[in-house]
């Protein structure tokens, strides 16, 4: 096993190369949102088989219904468990360029960051676990096999693996113990975060029309249903006055929140004051029986995410508009089927549904399902000492409200344990103009990565 100090020593004699190469990845523009961008994805994809295969590991390119998939294995000795590890090569737009303070593909490190996209997300944390395998690899210290998944679609669904993942399966690739994912962040600079559940999600549109154009607010007021003020009505019919969510047998297989973990939640750093400062409003919302981390963790939701009708420029028009739609979503957590899920939320609004007026239901989509960890599991354990030695605190058990969709169907095909642990925070500003990765929190990550696999 190696040791904080060995790993040290190692990150420091290729401390400079290591991010010289973690630049090279940095500069393919691989949005895979955008299919102007197709080739530079193809390009990316080629660049790691290559680099995989310059550090000692058996790498190939994978064909998907999508973008390609990054297989890379190095095998290791009998009697060793077998590591898989999920990260994603693609990255996300980069508008409004004009917000940025470099160019978003040409790497620039500016005091203690290394700013463009994808620095963090998910270049950043796959290139420190890519050195770390490199490195021990080199000193014939890596005894499990290990292999990597690295697709090209997270940010726009997971598609291509989606659709592969049964095949994988079945040619033994998708085989494992233990499912490692670093797509995830810290709670704090310097504090170790392990990640111990993500929720599902589902969604939808929901429309209400019927009425043939835009009427004259005043000669037809009174007479027919408004459908912005009907789908206003509706949605909210879908909680009852203590942020419960009202829709009939939704909370079927949540299930009750296990005390230790409970404790463990509620004993991460959380201030009401601080979260109202940095968000503009207090954490007031969902049920009202659980505190804001054991909703944010444990809890399902069905949120708005958004609603349109009529009209919304300067002045008034004094129209009944002639439709409205609202786009809904849920997390999901525990046990809850994701299809059972959605359809009780579309039941719900047929119930509900106002005479008069016609209801649409469209864009309906299934994400997966939640993936919820066990605070008693040996590797979360054996995870928890790494991170201690690593930091000299305690560890923070961290319950997600966010979703990887894909995360839960590797684990449930695989077979394997995940084990979520990240180094991003939220001033690394994922998803926006400016993305940066701390380089100390890149540097916690190679530690990290370089003992947690010397000990499999």
């Amino acid at each position: 096993m190696w040791e904080k100090e060995a790993c040290q020593k190692a990150y420091e004699e290729n401390r400079e190369r290591f991010f010289h190469e973690w630049k090279e990845f940095l500069r393919f523009p691989s949005i895979s949102a955008d299919p102007a961008y197709d080739k530079d994805c193809q390009d990316c994809a080629g660049w790691l088989v290559n680099h995989l295969t310059g550090i000692g590991m058996t790498a190939e390119l994978l064909s998907t219904t999508g973008k390609p998939l990054v297989y890379a294995e190095y095998k290791g000795k009998p009697d060793h468990p077998t590591v898989l590890y999920y990260g994603h090569y693609d990255v996300q737009p980069v508008d409004p360029l004009d917000l940025w303070d470099s160019k978003p593909f040409d790497p620039e490190v500016r005091g203690e960051r290394l700013y463009a996209r994808g620095a963090q997300d998910n270049k950043g944390q796959t290139m420190y676990v890519i050195k770390a395998l490199e490195t021990l690899i080199q000193h014939d210290a890596l005894n499990c096999t290990v292999r990597l998944f690295l697709e090209g679609e997270e940010e726009t669904g997971s598609y291509g693996i989606t659709a592969a993942i049964d095949e994988l399966h079945q040619s033994g690739k998708l085989v494992g113990d233990v499912l490692m994912v670093c797509d995830t962040g810290a709670v704090a600079a310097g504090v170790s975060t392990i990640t111990m559940g993500l929720r599902g999600i589902v969604y939808l549109q929901a429309t209400l029309d019927g009425i043939s154009h835009d009427l004259h607010s005043g000669s037809h007021g009174g007479m027919v249903k408004n459908p912005a003020t009907e789908l206003a009505r509706l949605v909210a019919t879908l909680h009852d006055e203590n942020g419960k969510i009202a829709v009939k047998d939704f909370y079927e297989g949540v299930g009750e929140i296990a005390e230790a973990d409970r404790k463990l939640a509620n004993a991460a750093p959380f201030n009401n004051d601080e979260y109202a400062s940095q968000i503009g409003v207090a954490p007031v919302g969902g049920e009202s029986d659980f505190t804001p981390v054991e909703r944010k963790g444990f809890r399902p939701t069905v949120e708005v995410n958004g609603f349109h009708s009529g009209y919304g420029g300067p002045g008034s028009k004094t129209i009944i508009p002639d439709s409205a739609f609202v786009k809904i979503s849920s997390r999901l957590v525990g046990q809850q089927d994701p299809q059972k899920s959605l359809d009780r939320i579309e039941a719900h609004l047929k119930a509900h549904a106002p005479e008069g007026l016609n209801l649409t239901i469209s864009g309906k989509g299934v994400g997966g399902p939640a993936l919820m960890l066990s605070s008693e599991s040996e590797l979360i354990q054996k995870a928890d000492d790494v991170l201690q030695n690593l930091s000299g605190q305690p560890t923070v058990f961290s319950w997600e409200g966010g979703s990887i969709p894909v995360v839960s169907s590797l684990a449930r095909v695989s077979g394997a344990e995940p084990l979520l642990v990240g180094f991003g925070l939220d001033e690394d500003r994922i998803h926006a103009p400016n993305e940066s990765f701390s380089l100390k929190q890149f540097e916690l990550g190679f530690l990290y990565a370089t003992m947690m696999l010397s000990r499999f």
